[in-house]
This record gives structure tokens, sequence and C-alpha cells, in this order.
């Protein structure tokens, strides 16, 4: 099991919406513009990311959706070539639990399929 949220870029996402590491608590969406990711440490740490590959630099805010409720960090500047990544510590209650990773800006909300265990 991980112990700590992403250490590094996510730089892959398939399909049906995994890593290269293909576990579930590592979830992604790959936008026409980067790769919005989710991870869930074994220690209730969550992080999400975004890895801006195109387009503009966008103000925009990453968040977590569980149990229905939306949280999101400050808003922050991405460039092209930039990862920029939001972490929350939840407690270890909530590893294995349902949670999407979210990204918001001006051009709308989007999301990554939920991870669990």
């Amino acid at each position: 099991m991980f112990s700590a949220p992403i250490a590094s870029a996510v730089t892959y996402c398939d399909s049906s919406g995994y890593t290269n590491t293909s576990q579930p608590m590592e979830r992604c969406t790959s936008l026409s513009n980067g790769i919005l990711a989710i991870h869930q440490a074994s220690n209730g740490v969550v992080g999400v990311e975004y890895t801006k590959s195109g387009g503009s630099t966008i103000s925009a805010k990453l968040g977590y959706s569980r149990s229905g409720t939306n949280h999101y960090a400050s808003a922050v500047s991405i460039a092209v070539g930039q990862t920029k990544r939001s972490t929350w510590s939840l407690g270890e209650s909530a590893y294995c639990s349902s949670i999407i990773g979210l990204l918001s800006y001006s051009g709308g909300t989007y999301q990554t399929p939920a991870s669990h265990c």
C-alpha cells in the first residue's frame, strides 16, 4: 500500500481512468490540456494534482468530493509544463472510502473516477 500522496507527476492515464500503477486508490482523467489525478494514502492523506500539457495559463482550484460534499483549496495559476498539487489529511478512517478528485476553473469543473481500495 502507498503511505504518501502522489510523489511525482502523473504522466499516464488510460481510458479506464487508471495511472501506470493500475491501483484503484490512484485514479485519473485525461483532459484535452492535461491530466487530473487523485491518490489516497493509507494514513488518510488525499492528494489531487493537475499536470498541464497545453493551452493557456489558467487559474484553478483543486479539490475532492467525499460523501457528496466538495472541498477545495485556494485557486492557483497553472501554466503549460507545470504540475500543481493540493493535499488534505482526512484521517485513517477515510482510507478506502470513495473519493473523487476535482478541478474547477472558469471553463468548468472536471473530476476523476472515484478512488477506493
